[in-house]
């Protein structure tokens, strides 16, 4: 009997649900096709789709493997320009937590106090520069944010066919509404953010930030009392489609008052080489991109989903 190992897997390819060439890991593709079945019996009408947006709609590096920046990271390149001095505690920050974040040997709940330290210290520091809502948006226009190749034809089809997208964020959400605004020249009205949103005074300086606070490693239900409104507006939208590229993606659809399944779309950005954290993608997530810098599976998946009804 053929037992199946770690490379079949990423060598399968659901070729009945026609998912392309890229490379990606299907641990189970009984379970992706049950899913996926359901999903489309449901149609587009009982869909929502939830994403993670820095690495997952936006790529983690550009053509040369240059790394590309997150939204927190709009931040450090473009004040290190302008201030250095202020520019250099952003740099500090990251340098400090970063390798903490991603450290195998600290649990999520040792991680978490510096993810709360992290993010407080850098948010107050965007606070106490006062910085205008016109400086950001020029921030963002000058950042190296990019979409995935195929990214803005998937918002744009799923607001097409009523498709609700949440975008479940970590980063700023002040951020990713300006970058969508000047990408595709409006906020789609199925879009809904759930991010750590800058708040301004009536002189659209920076004041504060919304609470509570959203890091990596608390994207669940601990931070979305505030979203019940809106998940009970949508409460027939019970099959999800999750995209996301860290294990702390994994529930963000809790929120959701469901019974239908949640097809979980992985982007791993790591190095080959780490056979352990690949192997936890795996473990998590019903199908992982690697090193996928385009939107074409979450795409598939849509149009499978919109081809039947």
């Amino acid at each position: 009997m053929h037992r199946t190992t770690q490379e079949d897997r990423c060598r399968a390819s659901p070729d009945e649900l026609a998912f392309g060439t890229g490379k990606h890991c299907v641990s189970d593709p009984t379970t992706v096709a049950a899913k996926l079945r359901k999903m489309v019996v449901g149609g587009a009408g009982k869909t929502v789709v939830i994403s993670d947006f820095d690495y997952t709609l936006s790529r983690f590096a550009n053509g040369s493997g240059e790394r590309l920046s997150t939204t927190h990271g709009v931040f450090d390149d473009n004040v290190m320009r302008l201030k250095p001095e202020l520019g250099q505690k952003f740099v500090d920050l990251k340098n400090k937590y970063y390798p903490i974040e991603f450290c195998p040997k600290l649990t999520m709940e040792e991680k978490i106090p510096h993810m709360e330290k992290w993010w407080g210290t850098s948010h107050s520091l965007i606070v106490n520069e006062k910085f205008s809502k016109h400086t950001i948006q020029d921030f963002v226009r000058q950042s190296r944010i990019v979409f995935k190749d195929g990214a803005e034809d998937f918002i744009q089809s799923l607001d097409a066919h009523n498709i609700p997208l949440v975008i479940f964020s970590a980063g700023i959400g002040n951020i990713i509404e300006y970058f969508l605004e000047q990408k595709l020249g409006a906020i789609p009205r199925n879009t809904h953010f759930i991010s750590n949103m800058i708040l301004f005074d009536e002189d659209e300086k920076a004041c504060a930030f919304s609470e509570p606070l959203i890091h990596t490693f608390c994207k669940n239900s601990s931070v979305i009392q505030k979203e019940a409104p809106f998940f009970h507006e949508i409460n027939g939208r019970v099959n999800v489609i999750l995209l996301g590229d860290s294990m702390g993606d994994i529930h963000m659809d809790v929120g959701v008052e469901r019974d239908g399944p949640t097809l979980k779309v992985g982007y791993y950005n790591g190095s080959l080489d780490d056979t352990a954290a690949l192997q936890h993608y795996e473990e998590v997530y019903d199908i992982v991109l690697i090193h996928d810098p385009t939107l074409n599976v979450a795409q598939k998946i849509v149009d499978v989903i919109n081809s039947i009804h």
